[in-house]
């Protein structure tokens, strides 16, 4: 297992999270007064049917003359599932995760998967390699696939689609409070291959308003309404970027041939390595390859990153020309295109493993990570400011653990 957690230090944002997050356990510190678990409990058993509650019990925190059984007696009239003491063991904790993240607890809805496009260098085409991967997979699957574009200060998803889309993401954030699968529907804008936007704010303004928790939930809304969910992010790595990681499948790293990028891609590799988020789910494209002047050839790439090339998409103007006139090159006529393999290939990499049956739904995918809530002060607090692509180290740990 590969937990996921996110930390909260006050009740009431508890039941919150938890319907952003849809955590597979709520960890609840017990104490004296019951009567605020029980409304805790009543909330998130409404927002998050799926989560399981575990009581957290420690012996200072049982009043004086009572007991720990008396404590959870009571615990478990109020709707606490599970408990596990305090100083927590790791026998304890595997014998809960065991308990509670087993099939038959994980939503038995088909699960769409989520397959992201990473960079820590702008302007390395990462959003035109997302927008046509995304295309060629609704020409496959129509109405199946969604494309978010989480790069909310500068989403360029619906100029390359030629689209001008009545709804954002603002708009799925000051309508949380009633957000579900057909609202969603409704906010995104469709494109004539079958694709479905989610479009980036109008202006940086506007993005400010969209958090890690927003995205959080509409990633997991989205996964359980379309077969496939394809995220472009910003080359900046924050708290949004990290909750995209958390729930994406597959991410495909873009970098170009060009030296200056290429050290920065290599810093981003150990960036990702400190976040664990793990190597078998990562793919490298070398986006625009050329070979013209100095620039490194791909097994010079692969050398110098101590990594395999996955896919090459080769330089062409007539994909500057398609992203220019908001028409993606997978839709050429061009029957030749090296550009449109490249594409290709990675999709069948994307489709790799998958058996759509007839309805052209995905089969039944188990998470294998649990995402956890827990209520505790004295642990670290995922609310802190996130660093930049060069802040590594600690405070990136610090983020994720």
């Amino acid at each position: 297992m590969r937990p996921i957690t996110h930390y909260r230090d006050e009740l009431r944002t508890c039941s919150e999270a938890a319907r952003d997050y849809q955590p597979n356990i709520v960890l609840i510190e017990l104490g004296q007064n019951l009567d605020q678990v029980r409304v805790l409990v009543e909330e998130i058993t409404a927002s998050s049917p799926s989560s399981s509650i575990v009581g957290l019990v420690s012996a200072d925190r049982i009043s004086a003359g009572g007991s720990e059984s008396t404590l959870m007696i009571q615990a478990l009239r109020v709707g606490v599932e599970d408990f596990i003491r305090r100083p927590v063991s790791s026998r304890d904790l595997e014998q809960i995760l065991t308990r509670r993240m087993t099939p038959k607890r994980v939503d038995s809805a088909n699960l769409g998967r989520v397959i992201s496009f990473i960079s820590n260098k702008g302007g390395v085409g990462k959003s035109t390699a997302a927008v046509n991967t995304a295309v060629e997979l609704a020409r496959r699957f129509p109405q199946r696939v969604l494309l978010v574009d989480a790069s909310l200060q500068m989403g360029v998803c619906a100029t390359q689609l030629n689209l001008q889309p009545k709804a954002t993401i603002v708009d799925a954030w000051q309508q949380r409070e009633r957000l579900d699968g057909r609202l969603l529907r409704e906010l995104a804008t469709q494109h004539s291959s079958g694709l479905s936007l989610l479009a980036a704010p109008a202006s940086a303004v506007e993005s400010s308003e969209v958090d890690d928790a927003i995205v959080s939930r509409v990633l997991l809304l989205a996964r359980r309404n379309y077969d496939f969910v394809i995220v472009d992010t910003f080359p900046l790595f924050d708290r949004v970027n990290m909750a995209i990681l958390d729930l994406s499948d597959m991410a495909y790293v873009v970098a170009e041939n060009v030296v200056p990028t290429l050290q920065t891609v290599r810093g981003f590799f150990e960036l990702l390595a400190d976040v664990e988020f793990p190597k078998d789910r990562q793919r490298i494209v070398l986006n625009r390859f050329s070979r013209s002047g100095s620039s490194p050839g791909r097994r010079e790439v692969e050398q110098y990153l101590g990594r395999t090339v996955d896919y090459v998409i080769p330089f062409d103007k007539k994909i500057v020309q398609a992203a220019n006139t908001g028409s993606p090159f997978v839709l050429s006529l061009s029957r030749f295109s090296k550009s449109k393999r490249a594409i290709r290939d990675l999709v069948d990499d994307i489709l790799d493993g998958t058996s759509p049956p007839a309805t052209m739904r995905v089969g039944t995918r188990v998470p294998n990570e649990s995402v956890t809530e827990s209520v505790e002060p004295d642990l670290l607090n995922r609310n802190g400011n996130a660093g930049h692509i060069d802040s590594r180290g600690d405070e990136m740990k610090r983020l994720t653990r």
